[in-house]
């Protein structure tokens, strides 16, 4: 037999790092296992199952209402290059792609540029007005005075013209607007522009007539009138091309066509002859006086 050390016997001996996790690890499971046997074998206990704490949801958007002033932001949330686009779009509908109105101004219109030419139109013809009642005037003895009425009355008539008209063809184009073949809802929300896009697109119609106003203070009659025939056909030109794919659904395409250029021809004429035109002196004839002398 061989000779056994008993001192290494006796000795200590030193175990790795490994070998004492993996005995601890198996320690505590075995510990949790018994612990979870005996109290299954338990006849009191009794499972509790762990709660779920449930994370909050987020509050869905909600529209705002028609009535308030967050609903109107959006339309105010504007780049100032997208404006000049618009109003050079509105006089030269070349420089931009054909499908631009469906693209930009009807999927995105805003009312930041209508509402401001809307304003600078009012009051150049405020003051263009006033100027060319006094050119008018210069050579008379009359003594001239600022007409401030001029503004409120241009100021009613654009607000007028750029709200009600709108309105009047969306609403027209909507119960014109005749299905192709295809569902009636989904023809009339591809093809009917909607009522934000055509007070966008009447807002900036009339941008052409700014400078339009100014030449209007030339006072010579015919050069008046052809400025009102290029502000008109222009403006009204524009709106059609653009409209041209609704208007053409619509089962009164030419008698809308006609109102779109008429009402056009008919606010560019007011505009002159209200606050341009100098009518022509009214001559008075002359009173005949016939003296009786007394017999």
């Amino acid at each position: 037999m061989s000779n056994v050390n008993t001192g290494e016997l006796l000795n200590f001996q030193d175990y790795s790092p490994e070998h004492n996790d993996r005995s601890a690890r198996i320690d505590v499971e075995a510990v949790h296992t018994n612990q979870y046997s005996s109290s299954m074998s338990n006849p009191n206990y009794t499972f509790e199952e762990p709660k779920i704490t449930e994370e909050p949801e987020a509050a869905p958007q909600t529209n705002h209402n028609f009535w308030s002033i967050k609903y109107y932001q959006k339309y105010f949330d504007v780049q100032t290059n997208e404006v000049v686009e618009r109003i050079i779009s509105s006089v030269l509908p070349q420089k931009v792609s054909r499908n631009y109105f469906d693209e930009r101004i009807k999927g995105k219109p805003d009312l930041y540029g209508p509402v401001w030419i809307s304003v600078t139109l009012i009051f150049t013809i405020a003051v263009s007005g006033n100027i060319a009642s006094y050119l008018q005037n210069t050579n008379k003895a009359v003594e001239w005075r600022y007409n401030f009425h001029i503004v409120s009355i241009a100021a009613t008539a654009i607000v007028c013209y750029v709200w009600i008209v709108p309105l009047a063809l969306w609403a027209a184009l909507k119960w014109t607007i005749t299905p192709d073949g295809h569902d009636e809802i989904e023809t009339q929300t591809s093809k009917s522009p909607t009522m934000m896009s055509l007070f966008c697109l009447y807002g900036y119609s009339l941008s052409i007539y700014i400078p339009v106003a100014i030449l209007w203070m030339i006072q010579v009659f015919w050069l008046q009138w052809l400025f009102v025939l290029m502000a008109a056909f222009v403006s009204g030109a524009v709106l059609i091309f653009w409209l041209l794919p609704a208007l053409r659904k619509s089962r009164y395409f030419v008698i809308l066509v006609g109102c779109i250029l008429g009402l056009h021809f008919l606010l560019a004429t007011g505009f002159m002859l209200y606050f341009f035109h100098s009518p022509g002196s009214v001559v008075k004839a002359p009173l005949i006086t016939s003296t009786l002398k007394p017999v």
